[in-house]
């Protein structure tokens, strides 16, 4: 893996621009992207990592384009957090359909264990807590998180060493009006229309990418200590054929 620059001490910024401009890619006035990376740290709201953890922008391998983003966490004989992650700030407010695409990498050689590798999440931010995760556990995506929704996404047993397709459509709404839906590798895995999606505790949500390895919070590996995940493509958009990667020129 060809590293380029990597962010390492905890609560370290290093980024430029506390928000994204719209970007090209609209149909018309009701599609457009509200936010995207082509994997590097750089362009996100705030980026940091805990203990030994790095968030470093890497030359290969990458899904499209010339970038990927590593995230890397090293057990180091402790309790406490274990994330490194950049973050979008204000990904989406209460009222609002939005979709969240990537490209996810597991190495070639990723042990598949019990516990949770969160690799993406959306916490509300005023006041700010979690809410709904995304992780690896055993050979399945899966999520869940206070806010109530869970369940899994799918298998990825044969998808060690490639780049998996998520797509994940969040409409933030009460009384029944709200909606979760996940795609794979482009196949919709996932859907839950006319259920109430909020975050409780703030109007606007977070969108956090990278690596949190939660059991190691209170407990010890039952797979490897060193652990990465490597991102690419990521976009906000009002549609699933803009967010989806396999569709980026």
């Amino acid at each position: 893996m060809r590293r380029r620059r990597a962010l390492t001490a905890l609560g370290g910024l290093g980024l430029a621009g506390a928000t994204a401009a719209l970007l090209p890619g609209r149909a018309d006035a009701a599609d457009e992207v509200y936010f995207q990376n082509r994997g590097s740290v750089e362009g996100w709201d705030h980026a940091y990592t805990q203990k030994d953890g790095v968030i470093e922008t890497v030359d290969s391998p990458t899904y499209k384009g010339a970038h990927a983003l590593a995230a890397t966490q090293t057990y180091i004989d402790e309790t406490g957090g274990y994330h490194s992650e950049v973050i979008k700030r204000g990904a989406q407010s209460v009222g609002e359909d939005r979709y969240y695409g990537q490209a996810i990498r597991l190495a070639s050689d990723w042990t598949f264990h019990d516990q949770n590798v969160t690799f993406q999440q959306w916490s509300p931010e005023d006041p700010e807590g979690p809410w709904l995760l995304m992780f690896v556990i055993g050979s399945t995506i899966q999520f869940g998180g206070s806010g109530g929704i869970k369940g899994t996404a799918g298998s990825i047993s044969g998808l060690r060493g490639t780049w998996i397709r998520i797509v994940t459509r969040l409409k933030l709404a009460g009384d029944g009006q709200g909606a979760f839906e996940v795609w794979l590798n482009g196949t919709k895995t996932v859907s839950r229309t006319g259920i109430t999606v909020l975050p409780s505790t703030s109007r606007t949500i977070r969108w956090s990418n990278g690596i949190y390895c939660t059991a190691w919070r209170d407990g010890t590996p039952s797979g490897p200590r060193t652990l990465t995940v490597l991102h690419d493509s990521h976009r906000i958009a009002s549609t699933y054929a803009l967010a989806e990667p396999a569709g980026w020129a």
